[in-house]
């Protein structure tokens, strides 16, 4: 099964999770133009982990349309030329698209104003797996680094909802325990 992703750094990171699932999954992360500059984009570590880095935009076209699932944030055309959303449709024929939030939170301001932004763009965009959700479901337990890199219980979360929408089985509970331990890649 090929499963490709792309998205900011929380889609790279939620790729090599997606790769744990299962060793006969083809995971790749498409590193978008913005990123291309990064150190982090291109690279084919994130974090101290490998990640399968597609840097080629044709190759990048090809990997989308092959693909049996594309997990992706919505981009604007302003951010992507080649995979904002509508690009991104047109690349996408036979694959199931899964749209979720680019997470942005501060769980301490009082206005929530990051959370309210998320809100308005997972609505605008019709987003599958909103960020928001998954902080109304677990309060608490989903903390920050900064205010876009969330700590692994979110990333952990998010896959049990990706494989509530696939059908995939989620890790076993004493994967799902190391991970939490490991704190990959934010804490």
């Amino acid at each position: 099964m090929r499963i490709t992703l792309l998205g900011n750094c929380q889609t790279k990171a939620l790729a090599w999770y997606i790769q744990q699932l299962n060793s006969s999954f083809d995971v790749r992360w498409v590193c978008i133009e913005r990123f291309l500059l990064t150190h982090w984009g291109p690279s084919p570590k994130f974090e101290g982990r490998s990640i399968n880095v597609i840097t080629d935009t044709q190759k990048a076209i090809k990997t989308l349309k092959s693909s049996d699932y594309v997990i992706f944030q919505p981009l604007k055309t302003e951010t992507s030329e080649n995979y904002n959303l509508v690009e991104l449709k047109k690349h996408v024929s036979k694959g199931k698209l899964i749209s979720t939030s680019s997470m942005f939170y501060q769980p301490k301001d009082p206005e929530q104003k990051l959370l309210n932004g998320m809100i308005e763009r997972a609505e605008k965009h019709n987003i599958d797996i909103p960020a928001h959700k998954i902080i109304e479901k677990h309060g608490p337990k989903i903390t920050m680094i900064t205010k876009n890199h969330p700590e692994v219980f979110y990333f952990l979360e998010l896959v049990r909802e990706i494989c509530a929408k696939t059908g995939w089985n989620y890790y076993s509970e004493e994967q799902h325990n190391q991970y939490l331990k490991e704190g990959y890649p934010f804490g």
